[in-house]
């Protein structure tokens, strides 16, 4: 072999596992503890199930402890960021994953959430432990809290005031250690009922408000100054049955707001109820039937996730998955997905669904995909690898198969679709006949117009279909015919099996390109099943089929 042939080789590898780890503007993953012992593996083992490289991760300041604790050798909140931003730059640095550029920068981008109360103050641990409002949720604390955020109090060192540097030194933590760019997460899951900053209340709502606010124009400005990117981020729950305030009402604002990402995980803990409560409602049979037999059904856990606080009087309840999606289009804002996953402890026992989660990341697929042929910007998704099962293993442990590859599914169909490129081109094609190897099926995938497929003269119904390689969601396809085009035909899918799926049909087509867009389908094959030719040939002829996620 000689040297030129060894180089051409060298390139070709390179070009082949850049294509296999092909990396999704959009994709993170949530690592964890981000000390470089424990987070290098993770991070290996995502890359190496999912074959996509992670461009982001969450980090989370200690809510649990307090914002500030004046005279202590340890300022809390912000020496919890210190430590975050110094372990994830040890993690991205040369010694580790070399995650970063010429000039020392990390290419990999933290989300670092902020709560806007915490504990001690808001659920009363600085009473003594005997005292019986101990550990419980104070609304007035948690409003004094908020205030006290939205006024400043946190903003700049005044010990005669009583005043505190805290947020710019958490930005200032993340800078100094080479992060020019951080995705900041504010007052995350506000429309739970599990943290301090909840919104439970019309004065919490607007406590909460103010704070986030003043949080954002903080972070907004310090970026402008020294030359960062800071992105605030909105994050409700997607999959909380939220009957308080609408989760609308608390949005803090589009000039305050970057991003829309809310969090969404899979386990149902609220299945629903038959009338009696003695049993399930199951969505597609509608019968009344077991909690094992209502989870079985992937339909039933699509209809909570749709709407998480759905039921039989109002199954179109609840913010859930299009809810979200469709205030994000609505505010032409960017869209993620700041926390998603499956598992969670969610087997059937518990209420939450099956051990090896495979439907759940194909579903947000679904969702999203058909947002982003609308121009949806998809800018995170932040995926988390929870246990599920008695042995609380995860997808990258190797014993959730299904989960495993339906979140390498996920990746892939989101890559494809923020690309907006064709994925039937250089495919594997198959068609009913063909009228000879000039005119094979092949031809319509080789991205030449001048070659063709061409069936044999009879019988007037055939079929010519492309595989993807795997699933995809599918929302256009564009077909450019030859002489010999069909007046009637069907656009199908089929995932597996044998059973076809019409995502689209015509009995009134014209020959040339047909651009059929605003379709919504999921397939790993993609069929052209014509019924009736629209000219006096003999024969179908199609020049190219494309398809698109």
């Amino acid at each position: 072999m000689n040297i030129a042939q060894f180089s051409l080789l060298t390139l070709l590898a390179a070009s082949s596992l850049a294509h296999a780890q092909q990396t999704s503007s959009a994709i993170g993953f949530y690592i964890g503890d981000p000390t470089p012992a424990r987070a290098k593996p993770m991070y290996e083992a995502f890359v190496k199930t999912v074959k996509q490289q992670p461009v982001s991760t969450s980090l989370f300041i200690d809510y649990r402890e307090p914002i500030w604790s004046a005279g202590s050798y340890d300022p809390k909140w912000r020496n919890n960021a210190n430590w975050a931003a110094g372990n994830l730059a040890q993690l991205v640095s040369s010694d580790h994953l070399n995650l970063v550029d010429a000039h020392g920068h990390s290419k990999f981008i933290p989300v670092v959430a902020v709560g806007l109360t915490d504990d001690p103050t808001v659920f009363q641990l600085t009473l003594p432990t005997d005292d019986p409002r101990y550990g419980l949720y104070s609304e007035a604390a948690a409003i004094a809290m908020m205030t006290d955020v939205a006024n400043g109090k946190y903003d700049l060192d005044d010990a005669s005031a009583g005043r505190s540097r805290v947020w710019p030194a958490i930005f200032e933590a993340f800078r100094n250690k080479g992060f020019n760019k951080i995705y900041l997460r504010i007052g995350w899951e506000q429309n739970g009922n599990w943290y301090g900053w909840r919104v439970c209340s019309e004065a919490t709502k607007t406590a909460y408000i103010a704070a986030w606010r003043h949080v954002a124009n903080l972070a907004h400005q310090y970026a402008a100054q020294h030359g960062m990117t800071i992105r605030t981020v909105w994050s409700p729950s997607a999959s909380f049955s939220n009957y308080g305030v609408p989760e609308e009402e608390s949005y803090p604002g589009d000039a305050y707001v970057d991003v829309i990402a809310p969090t969404a995980y899979s386990p149902i803990w609220n299945p629903t109820r038959s009338k009696d409560r003695a049993a399930f409602y199951d969505w597609t049979s509608k019968q009344n039937v077991s909690l094992e037999s209502w989870l079985s059904n992937a339909a039933n856990r699509r209809q909570v996730w749709d709407y998480p606080s759905t039921d039989y009087w109002n199954p179109t309840r609840g913010w859930g998955i299009p809810a979200a999606i469709a205030f994000a289009q609505s505010r032409s804002k960017p869209f993620g997905f700041s926390e998603t996953g499956t598992g969670n402890f969610g087997v059937t026992t518990h209420g939450g669904g099956p051990v090896d989660e495979g439907d759940y990341p194909i579903y947000l697929a679904e969702r999203l995909s058909p947002a982003l042929a609308q121009g949806l910007e998809v800018e995170l998704i932040d995926i988390w690898a929870e246990g599920s099962g008695s042995d609380d293993k995860n997808f990258l442990s190797g014993s959730r198969p299904r989960e495993a590859s339906a979140w390498k599914e996920f990746v892939t169909i989101i890559t494809a679709a923020q690309q907006r490129k064709n994925i039937a081109a250089g495919r594997k094609a198959y068609a009913s006949s063909s009228a000879g190897s000039a005119s094979a099926a092949a031809k319509i995938v080789d991205g030449q117009t001048f070659t063709y497929w061409k069936s044999a003269s009879s019988p007037e119904k055939q079929w010519i279909y492309v595989d993807l390689g795997q699933r995809y969601t599918i929302s256009r396809v564009r077909l450019q015919w030859a002489e010999g085009f069909a007046a009637s035909y069907q656009i199908q899918t089929l995932v597996s099996g044998t059973t076809w799926t019409n995502i689209y049909s015509t009995t009134s087509a014209d020959g040339g390109i047909d651009d059929v867009t605003g379709i919504t389908g999921m397939g790993r094959y993609v069929r052209i099943f014509a019924t009736k030719r629209g000219s006096s040939a003999k024969y179908y002829a199609l020049k190219e089929l494309e398809v698109y996620p």
